[in-house]
């Protein structure tokens, strides 16, 4: 199985965590997805693993909405 196409239409094309995360929510839900966020330099590693745990969360919570 390949990876979901992805494309980056905005910003730094050296930031590629919002298309990573695209990308894996794109696989999970057979869907296409959109993915835009700005988180602060100084903790978008973590806040960004925590915005993807709570994403997957509410989808196991409400697939209805997915």
């Amino acid at each position: 199985d390949s990876s979901p196409s992805a494309l980056l239409l905005l910003g730094d094309s050296a930031e590629t965590a919002p298309h990573a995360l695209a990308q894996r929510l794109a696989q999970r839900t057979r869907k296409q997805v959109f993915v835009s966020y700005n988180l602060p330099v100084s903790s978008a590693a973590a806040l960004a693993l925590q915005v993807e745990e709570r994403i997957k969360t509410e989808m196991d919570s409400h697939p209805e909405h997915f």
